[in-house]
């Protein structure tokens, strides 16, 4: 069953594209960008989730990033 967002596919797709072409302004390496990306993502955890539930917050993104993958290489 798919997995209905409250944002729409206009409001996410713009924030990417905003992302992605900073990335590409920057000649950002595919490491440097997966790096500001993970930090990107461990500030929004630590300054947005209380304590208690990061643990749980960051081990269900890494599964949906991992089954993201994993379903576009199939």
């Amino acid at each position: 069953m798919p997995i209905v967002s409250k944002y729409s596919t206009t409001q996410i797709e713009n924030l990417v594209n905003q992302l992605l072409e900073t990335f590409h302004t920057n000649n950002a390496t595919t490491e440097l960008t997966l790096m500001c990306l993970g930090n990107a993502v461990s500030h929004v955890i630590n300054s947005s989730v209380p304590p208690a539930q990061r643990s749980a917050v960051a081990s269900h993104f890494s599964q949906a990033l991992a089954d993201t993958i994993n379903s576009k290489s199939n």
